[in-house]
Formats: C-alpha cells, structure tokens, sequence
C-alpha cells in the first residue's frame, strides 16, 4: 500500500481523489496547497503527488521546486492534477521533474494507470 499526497484547494477534488486511491488500495494523504504538501512529507512517508497547479499561500509548481531541490525527496514522482493547460505551465512543470500533466475534472481509470504506474 503506497501513501499517495493529494495537494488541492478543491475539498471535491480531495474528496474525490481520496475516494480514489483508497478504491486503488492506497492510503491517501491531503493538503490544501504547497505549503501544507511540504509539511505532509515531512511528516509521512509519501510514494506520490497529486498536485494541483494554483492554490493560495503556495501554489503546486512552487511546491514541486521545493520538492526536487530537497535530496531526501526529489525522487517521489509527481504528477499535475490541474485545470491549467497553458503551455508555458506545463514547460515549467517538464523542466522541474514532474512525471504527469492530468486535466481536471479527471478520468478515474486515467487516474488508476498513472497511479500504478508511477508507483
């Protein structure tokens, strides 16, 4: 069983993203953007991201940066769970290490393969 962080403003994004990963047989663990996600691997042992890409106080590119600087994270593959396709976004997700760039609202079965595959 993998712990799988879901970093989302959305509570039905989160909602619906734990709903999710539990269904996959994962322990789904939730932060309401980048700041609180960083705390979440401080405090778990955490197998992937789900990230949004604008949330308040930091949002999930930032977050991303923050993750692959650290050595003692920056092999957890993240994936973009977003409603943001602008180009010069995805670039910089590309650029930083993200593994995945998922549109919102998402496909469930989309969801489960990059979740066992990334896992």
């Amino acid at each position: 069983m993998a712990n799988v962080l879901i970093v989302d403003d959305s509570s039905l994004i989160r909602s619906v993203a734990t709903s999710a990963i539990k269904e996959a047989g994962h322990n789904p663990i939730v932060a309401t953007n980048g700041q609180e996600g960083l705390m979440m691997l401080e405090q778990h042992h955490i197998d992937i991201v789900f990230s949004d890409v604008n949330m308040p106080i930091m949002g999930g590119l930032d977050m991303v940066e923050n993750i692959k600087a650290n050595p003692n994270y920056k092999f957890i593959p993240v994936i973009m769970l977003t409603t943001e396709s602008n180009p010069l976004l995805k670039e910089r997700g590309k650029a930083l290490g993200v593994k995945a760039w998922m549109l919102k609202p998402f496909n469930k079965e989309k969801f489960f393969m990059v979740l066992q595959k990334l896992i």
